[in-house]
């Protein structure tokens, strides 16, 4: 994979996943490939890897938000820390008790208590969750050491002390931040002072007066006084190059850096690791989509698929194939025979579908279903909400979605079943001839080429346009349809809160995944669109 650099600024239009673009943003936080804000409302947003499902975050009003590795910790309006992601060293397990703030490392986290000492938990192999006694006014955790700013204003660090990382410099110091293996802090005099690994320079700190700082893996940005950002150390992705204009705050990851604006919108530079809307390319024949990945089945009958995989979820097997279908973290197919096969994530047993002979197969997020030839649905892997338990009936289509599923019946009524916590499964009268599950809302085309959408409508995802369309497809906080004409239209948010548009052009048949959509050409190619991730995807 080759990484992309650039700056890529988001002006966005108010919107429930706006968390990348939000004009209502108040708190963010970068991991190592993932990002989380907390917008004005207390919920918490995220985008980018998900890999162990940092990036799914919990329901709930948040005060602050804080990205490790691959975990994520936020801290809830009733001052208790909740945590999610993986789970390999306790990391997402919180103390109980009542904290005022909450940090998060490679492996670790801290969090200031109330009374101003510090608890941590999680990954210790260096002592990094071993805090000294005291009270503090802050405290940032890295890659495998913590530092913290005491009540009277010195820095004390903790943990591995390669590269000198927990000798502090003396003084008095408002805030500290550490990276992965450095550490910076602002002064009382406004400067800052870095200390730890040097090779890219992340420890040598330009001139001038700063209000915050905030330290990545090898690179450093800080807020100055006037609202200015600088950055400093590597700039290997476009890391170092910070755009223009006045920031409140910012989150430093890996290889990338994202900031609130003063006007509360997000902008975001550096490196990005994902390919979910740049297909290979060819002729298909069938595409599909998922949160973070895209798999279609060739003309020849091959599957290809492209974007996140760390899972395994893009890595298809050879054969032929009749259609593919793409969930969160893993791909279901039917071969040609009529036999199904998964691959991908397999924890709640999604990719193993069981023996038999299939007419069409459908991947949600941690289940499947699929048609046997006599019509009736038969599902497997994780069933939470009772998913993946059909009800009896015989149904002509089948489609499964965020914790859900629905099909529709020979008689063309939609039946759905699963997650309803939005009355997205309880679908108007028919008959229908197309349905589509988004996260929030489900969205069908009636036998008289109109569209129905019932459900969450959060940010305009169930607001189908009038005219006559052919198929529909429903993303996490949008639609989009074929018209008859061939056109494609969507409507919602899409691509991290901006209106959902499309291209131009003919197509037969369109799918849309988390935050991004895929449509087929009539000449048979690929496009997608949307898809933001960090910034825009990389080409493989």
């Amino acid at each position: 994979m080759t990484l992309t650099s650039g700056t890529v600024v988001c002006d966005c239009p108010a919107g429930t996943w706006g968390a990348l673009c939000e004009k209502t943003t108040l708190h963010i936080a970068a991991g190592d490939q993932h990002t989380c804000a907390v917008k004005t409302d207390g919920t918490v947003a995220c985008w980018g890897g998900s890999d162990f499902g940092q990036s799914r975050s919990p329901p709930g009003t948040f005060s602050a938000v804080a990205a490790g590795q691959t975990h994520t910790c936020g801290l809830k309006a009733d001052g208790t820390v909740a945590c999610w992601g993986s789970n390999g060293f306790g990391e997402t397990r919180p103390p109980p008790g009542q904290f005022a703030g909450v940090a998060a490392g490679g492996n670790h986290n801290c969090g200031l208590r109330t009374d101003g000492t510090v608890a941590c938990w999680g990954y210790n192999a260096f002592g990094q969750a071993s805090p000294p006694s005291g009270t503090f006014a802050s405290v940032s955790a890295g890659g495998n050491h913590t530092c913290a700013v005491r009540t009277e204003g010195t820095v004390a660090c903790w943990g591995n002390d390669e590269f000198g990382l927990t000798s502090a410099p003396p003084g008095k110091f408002t805030g500290v931040t550490s990276g992965a293996v450095h550490s910076c802090g602002v002064k009382d005099d406004g400067t800052v002072a870095c200390w730890g690994f040097n090779t890219f320079g992340q420890t040598v700190a330009p001139p001038g007066r700063f209000a915050r700082v905030y330290a990545g893996s090898v690179h450093t940005c800080g807020v100055k006084a006037d609202g200015t950002v600088a950055c400093w150390g590597s700039d290997v992705y476009g890391e170092g190059v910070a755009p223009s204009g006045t920031f409140t705050s910012l989150a430093a990851g890996n290889s990338f850096t994202c900031g609130v604006r003063t006007d509360g919108t997000i902008a975001c530079w550096g490196g990005d690791t994902k390919g979910q809307a740049t297909p290979p390319s060819g002729t298909f024949t069938n595409v599909t989509i998922g949160v973070n990945h895209t798999c279609g089945v060739k003309t020849d009958g091959t599957a290809s698929c492209w974007g996140d995989n760390r899972a395994g979820q893009a890595s298809s097997p050879a054969g032929r194939f009749a259609s593919v279908s793409a969930g969160d973290e893993h791909s279901c197919g039917l071969r040609v025979d009529g036999r199904a096969i998964c691959w991908g994530d397999n924890r709640a047993g999604q990719v193993s579908p069981p023996l038999g002979i299939f007419t069409s197969v459908s991947a949600g997020s941690v289940h499947g279903c699929g048609l046997r030839t006599d019509g009736t649905a038969l599902c497997w892997g994780g069933s939470g909400y009772g998913e993946a338990i059909p009800p009896a009936a015989t149904f002509k289509s089948l489609v499964a979605g965020a914790a859900r599923t629905c099909g529709i019946t020979v008689d063309g009524a939609v039946v759905c079943w699963g997650y309803n916590g939005f009355g997205q499964n309880r679908a108007p009268a028919g008959p229908f001839t197309n349905v589509a599950v988004g996260l929030e809302h489900t969205c069908g085309v009636k036998a008289d080429g109109t569209v129905s959408c019932w459900g969450g409508d959060s940010s305009g995802q169930g607001r189908a346009p009038p005219g006559t369309f052919t198929s529909v497809a429903a993303g996490y906080y949008h639609s989009c349809g074929v018209k008859a004409d061939g056109t494609v239209v969507c409507w919602g948010e899409i691509d991290g809160g901006r209106d959902a548009s499309s291209p131009s052009g003919k197509f037969t048949s369109i799918i849309a995944g988390g935050f991004h959509t895929c449509g087929l050409r009539q000449d048979a190619r690929v496009e997608c669109w949307g898809g933001t991730e960090l910034l825009r995807p990389a080409q493989d």
